[in-house]
């Protein structure tokens, strides 16, 4: 567990356009990797999109339905690579082109800065996609390595989205990953291997607000579901629900709550108001459940000042290894797939 990567955007020049309104009549056909799609309508994926550039699908038009069709698309190896499938321009101001009621479905993204980023996006859907091995991309004009993602599935900026039914798995960094977003809905994902050494989550939500996480797995990753605030804006991690999700074998951590610290100066508060019900959180390496301080300067894991618990945590199933306030995370449970729908098959 370690100071989290920034994530930053290079400007994304339009290749292909998709353009001509399609609501009325067949899909449209997407051939060519830099597809921009700058009209509503339905779209279909007719070939996989080999070793794209810069990005795969542009999508700068609400209402707008992808459709992968099964097939699969790859960024090249280099220096350029962004996202697979993206949902925003950062260029000149103004910095986002927002879109809402965008859908993309059904196929899968490897190789890219970001498999699929829903960017300034609202009330739009990730449905079935398999997204792994994207990488992280460092920043070749910065004098530090500063990271550019390196996530499966990535929500920012963005509010009253749903992703469900994805797989991500061995991403360098985070299997989904959302920042500064609220109200979205993560359902029936699988989270696996994601991270290396001491930073990656399976899912990691950062200045997240009001959004659910219901029935997901999560296992073999460094952190299994990490919440904390954004370093950039302050904003925090409060009022979301956790619940029925399966989060095991990952390396440190299963469900942690992380506030910063400045060199014992407690900085950005750790999240609250959050609800963490009827989980199954065992065997993580170090800790199930934390509620802690990350000193960004000694590295040290501070609990909180006043002893507070700061959340709600309620009939969980989870090991003994935990960090945080005197009884904060109650008494252990046994739960079954009655009460947790992450063992569900659908």
């Amino acid at each position: 567990m370690k100071l989290r990567i920034a994530h930053r955007w290079l400007a994304l020049p339009a290749i292909v356009l998709a353009a001509g309104s399609v609501f009325a009549g067949p899909p449209q056909a997407v051939t060519e990797c830099g597809t921009v799609i700058t009209e509503p309508g339905k779209y279909v994926l007719v070939n996989d999109l080999f070793d794209c550039p810069m990005l795969g699908v542009l999508i700068h038009a609400s209402d707008v339905t992808l459709d992968l069709k099964g097939h699969t698309i790859s960024c090249a190896d280099n220096g350029e690579r962004s996202g697979g499938v993206v949902t925003a321009l950062i260029d000149e101001e103004p910095w986002f082109i927002p879109v809402a009621n965008v859908e993309i479905r059904n196929g899968g993204v490897t190789g890219c800065a970001d498999g699929v980023l829903l960017a300034a996006a609202q009330d739009s859907k990730i449905l079935k996609i398999s997204s792994w091995e994207n990488r992280v991309w460092d920043d070749p004009d910065t004098s530090d390595v500063e990271s550019m993602s390196g996530t499966g599935i990535t929500v920012w900026y963005s509010q009253n989205n749903v992703i469900m039914h994805n797989h991500t798995y061995g991403n360098e960094a985070l299997g989904i990953g959302s920042w500064e977003s609220s109200g979205n809905l993560f359902k029936h994902n699988t989270s696996s291997f994601n991270g290396g050494g001491w930073y990656g989550s399976g899912i990691d939500l950062t200045g997240e607000t009001n959004s659910r996480l219901l029935c997901n797995r999560v296992h073999g990753n460094v952190d299994g579901i990490l919440m904390a605030p954004s370093l950039d804006s302050g904003e925090e991690s409060n009022g979301n629900l956790l619940r029925g999700n399966l989060i095991t074998g990952n390396d440190i951590s299963g469900i942690a709550m992380m506030g910063f610290a400045w060199d014992g100066w407690f900085w950005l508060d750790i999240p609250a108001d959050n609800t963490v019900r009827s989980n199954i959180v065992e065997g993580n390496g170090w800790f199930n459940f934390l509620e802690f301080y990350y000193d960004l300067v000694t590295d040290d894991l501070l609990p909180h000042p006043e002893d507070t618990c700061m959340n709600t945590w309620k009939k969980n199933q989870f090991g003994p290894a935990v960090f945080g306030p005197e009884g904060c995370f109650g008494v252990p449970v046994v739960l079954d797939e009655d009460d947790v729908c992450a063992l569900d098959d659908d």
